[in-house]
């Protein structure tokens, strides 16, 4: 029964790895960019519902198109007038220039709401159910559909729409796209934008079982990385694959060793892929 219960823990939890993963995938298919300050998005997102909730007593869920908004807001802004002036650039440019925005982020949240750890607390914050002994939290469960339902329409997006198939005309020759009239700095602003959001709206569904504080964001970047290499680098649908895989094997090796050996588990797995499938367990990842 222990291990029916981490399996199921690590599904749930692997939603929302998936969520913003899939952000953090999207960014990298298209521009090629590995965005050190993804994780400031989860940061930014969970803390708009925080305080939605906190001065409006708005409802977490209620608060999801705020983050959305607000989160595309911020991501169109940063591509439209920094990172796209590092564009064509080597990769290295890039990093430095996302690892640096992760810094300032950081820490204008840290002076803006100190370090202290918080979180959102409803009536309904420790409901579950029981099936066959299992116990499966609703806030968790409801969080895990409506991830799997965002990755799949960000999923359906891309290939059946005018703006999706111009992001994939873009990632797969931004030249070509260029000359067919597509403006391609501003795909990148969109694209940034729309994995901001679905990121910032992970950071609203984890401020309602765990605690938030500024200084959060990296190691959710390094999770997503994770997620993204197991899956299949840039490969949307990979990342629901690679979140429930990170998420059950993080959940087992906290029951059945400790949780100090989660990560070492999660990085073993990392070096594996790396070495032996860089393409991920999909093999439709981008390997470079």
């Amino acid at each position: 029964m222990l291990f029916l219960q981490a399996l199921t823990n690590g599904i749930l939890l692997g939603g929302i790895y998936a969520l913003y993963s899939s952000g953090f995938s999207l960014m990298f298919g298209v521009m090629g960019v590995v965005n050190i300050a993804h994780g400031e998005m989860i940061m930014l997102g969970a803390f708009i519902t925080y305080w939605l909730f906190e001065i409006a007593k708005l409802d977490p869920f209620l608060s999801l198109p705020f983050s959305l908004a607000g989160l595309f807001a911020l991501g169109y802004l940063l591509q439209r007038f920094i990172i796209n002036r590092v564009a064509d650039e080597p990769p290295i440019a890039s990093y430095i220039l996302t690892f640096g925005i992760h810094l300032v982020l950081a820490n204008i949240a840290l002076l803006a709401w100190t370090a202290d750890p918080r979180t959102v607390t409803t009536t309904y914050s420790g409901a579950n159910f029981s099936v066959i002994g299992i116990i499966i939290p609703y806030i968790k469960l409801v969080t895990f559909f409506i991830a799997v339902g965002v990755v799949g329409s960000l999923y359906w997006l891309l290939n059946h729409s005018r703006m999706g198939r111009a992001i994939q005309a873009t990632a797969q020759d931004r030249e070509m796209a260029r000359l067919m009239g597509i403006n391609v700095r501003q795909i990148y602003a969109v694209t940034l934008g729309i994995g901001a959001a679905i990121t910032g709206l992970a950071g609203s569904f984890v401020v309602t079982f765990r605690h938030i504080e500024p200084g959060m964001g990296l190691p959710y970047t390094i999770t997503a990385f994770c997620v993204v290499v197991l899956g299949g680098m840039g490969y949307i649908p990979g990342a629901i694959i690679g979140g429930l895989t990170l998420g059950v094997i993080g959940s087992l090796s906290t029951i059945f060793l400790t949780s100090g050996w989660s990560m070492a588990v999660t990085f073993f797995l990392l070096f594996m892929m790396l070495i032996f499938r860089p393409a991920g367990i999909t093999g439709k990842g981008i390997v470079e």
